[in-house]
């Protein structure tokens, strides 16, 4: 019995004394690129590294907290991530930033802030989210800036549904940023953060010219 070549490349031959064809399958994921979520991270006085972190290359690719280690001025209920191929999710339940970390009267508190990146598309959630008082609600469309007047900074910046496309060409959701810029110093807080880029779909496999000889 004639015996199949490795891993399939071959998918048949003419029944004649012609070339063979060799068809080879292209990857399932066209992109190539694995997806990523966290639940909080901030750079500045105040560091919080990416907080739970997954991605769908790595195991668990699912993972929830439900506290910051090391970092009292941070306090949640859930923070939770999860990324496979084509899809991350990031979301951060009754978040509460304490004033010291951006100012006296900078608290940011959240009941939800979510993001979603879905085959290179992404959407946010926000609910009852407030900085220095002032309620903060989901824009209209991705990317939506506001300054919000806080005591001692002058403004702080807040972009809801951050979307940032990357130079790979994956797609990163941010559900809130935070910009602080005040007395020389800068802080940054990132909030329910999901990055993914399309799977694709495979293209038809191409018959490639071979020299194969053909047995009976």
């Amino acid at each position: 019995m004639r015996k199949h070549l490795k891993f399939g490349l071959v998918a048949g031959v003419l029944a004649a004394p012609a070339a063979a064809a060799v068809i080879v399958p292209a990857p399932a994921n066209a992109g190539g690129h694995s997806s990523s979520a966290y639940g909080i991270s901030a750079t500045g006085p105040v560091n919080v590294p990416a907080t739970p972190s997954v991605t769908s290359a790595a195991r668990p690719n699912s993972r929830s907290v439900a506290s910051i280690p090391g970092n009292p001025l941070v306090k949640v209920s859930v923070l939770r991530a999860r990324a496979v191929p084509g899809h991350a999710e990031a979301s951060v339940v009754d978040l509460r930033v304490a004033a010291t970390a951006l100012g006296p009267d900078a608290v940011l508190s959240a009941k939800l802030i979510a993001a979603t990146c879905d085959e290179g598309a992404g959407v946010s959630k926000l609910a009852d989210v407030r900085l220095a008082g002032r309620p903060i609600e989901a824009g209209g469309s991705p990317n939506s800036t506001l300054t919000v007047p806080v005591a001692g900074l002058g403004g702080v910046q807040v972009t809801v549904d951050r979307q940032v496309r990357n130079p790979d060409g994956t797609l990163t959701v941010t559900g809130l940023h935070l910009d602080v810029r005040a007395l020389g110093k800068s802080q940054t807080i990132d909030i329910a953060s999901a990055t993914c880029a399309p799977t694709g779909e495979a293209p038809k496999p191409t018959p490639i010219p071979s020299d194969l000889p053909v047995t009976g």
